[in-house]
């Protein structure tokens, strides 16, 4: 009998599903164009983090560490490749590694990191979401109250990050320079929030798709 446990990502059971208002229900979701897709990022590494901003060697031995600068300044993130980390308070960020894997990372940023640190894994009980399409911006005002209008494009490796409410949970959202958004949810509100957006998005066409 074989011990092998199967992880599922918490949005697992909503691959592959749409939603579009318009559409017979005879069609499948690659029959019908979708002007917003979110797309599950695979399991990945979720950690906390937090240590002294002004210790220049905490700064550049967590730089060393992730090849990604942190973020020093409120409302921003800092990303390279598929590792960004996201400012949360002056001496808090959240490190998010798609595919990663947190007790690795963990391991080497102790090894590197001296004085009063903290770094908290919290992998299990956090995912990230990508929304791209031509309505993404008409969904994101349905979904939070923050004015996403007013941030500029981001560069390639750097943008902006808000913690808000989104649908009456919250998420740490983010803009990328290919002009979609990136959402840190809790676990416990994917269900939620995976059936909000379906229900939001329903007038342009909208799925879920496998990160």
């Amino acid at each position: 009998m074989s011990n092998v446990i199967k992880l599922e990502s918490p949005l697992n059971y909503f691959h592959g599903s749409f939603n579009k208002s318009s559409a017979p229900e005879r069609l499948f979701n690659d029959q019908i164009d979708c002007d917003l897709v979110i797309k599950e990022a695979p399991l990945s590494a979720h950690l906390n983090l937090r240590g002294n901003a002004d210790d220049s060697h905490f700064c550049s031995a967590v730089a060393k560490v992730l090849a990604v600068a942190l973020p020093l300044q409120p409302g921003t993130y800092q990303r390279n490749a598929n590792t960004s980390i996201y400012w949360l308070g002056p001496s808090e960020w959240l490190i998010v590694q798609e595919g990663g894997d947190a007790a690795a990372i963990e391991a080497r940023l102790r090894e590197s990191l001296e004085g009063h640190i903290s770094i908290v894994d919290v992998s299990g009980g956090q995912t990230c979401i990508n929304l791209r399409g031509v309505a993404v911006a008409t969904v994101l005002k349905k979904s939070s109250i923050y004015d996403f209008e007013g941030w500029a494009a981001a560069t390639p490796n750097s943008g902006r990050v808000a913690q808000t409410p989104f649908a009456k949970a919250s998420a740490a959202v983010s803009n990328r320079s290919d002009g979609s958004y990136d959402l840190v949810i809790r676990r416990s509100f994917a269900d939620y929030l995976a059936q909000w957006l379906l229900d939001a998005g329903a007038e342009f066409g909208v799925r879920i798709e496998q990160g």
